[in-house]
């Protein structure tokens, strides 16, 4: 877990936000839960989109890692 560093969290009108740095992956992934309809993304960005993405995840949520896992094979 020290090698996660949360970049910047916000909440609010039930939804958390979360821009997390993994250090040995070298990769930046922005995490949002929806309180109201349960929904949860982990959308994988560059450092170009991050703040875009934090502040629109839902927007991202096609690019989200669980959605991906969720495709027919």
């Amino acid at each position: 877990m020290h090698d996660l560093v949360d970049l910047a969290t916000r909440r609010g009108g039930g939804i958390e936000v979360a821009l997390i740095w993994d250090r040995t992956a070298e990769t930046l992934v922005v995490f949002a839960h929806d309180g109201q309809t349960d929904e949860e993304v982990a959308i994988p960005v560059s450092g170009d989109e991050a703040g875009e993405v934090y502040r629109h995840p839902f927007a991202y949520a096609h690019r989200s890692l669980t959605a991906l896992e969720n495709l027919p094979r």
